[in-house]
């Protein structure tokens, strides 16, 4: 199997746990959270596979075809990634700005 097959490699399911933490931002329907917290969490994968590929050009002996295997793998991670974020198109804006505007009662420690 060549370098580039090895790609995508992180495979962690925080899903649930991302979406536990969207149910904080108002008026987020269960599906779209749902979805977001999948997208979040191919996202984060993605860029550990990333980080990845990029420790392995520094910090491993390649020879110049290993070093272009990889190289195709950054780009197509890249790809993946840059599928993503195109859809999100810009959500996460509008769902911090909700989140900031919500007020929250300050809990005196007890």
């Amino acid at each position: 199997m060549s370098l580039d097959e090895e790609y995508p490699r992180t495979t962690r399911n925080e899903t649930a746990r991302l979406r536990a933490v969207l149910e904080s931002v108002p008026g987020l329907g269960t599906r779209e959270r749902e979805d977001l917290a999948m997208t979040l969490n191919a996202m984060a994968d993605k860029a550990r596979d990333l980080d990845e590929i990029v420790h392995r050009l520094l910090n491993e002996p390649h020879s110049p075809a290993a070093v272009g295997e990889l190289l195709i793998a950054f780009e197509l991670t890249t790809e993946q990634l840059r599928g993503h974020s195109d859809g999100m198109n810009g959500k996460l804006y509008e769902l911090a700005d909700r989140l900031k505007s919500t007020t929250t009662i300050p809990v005196e420690p007890g």
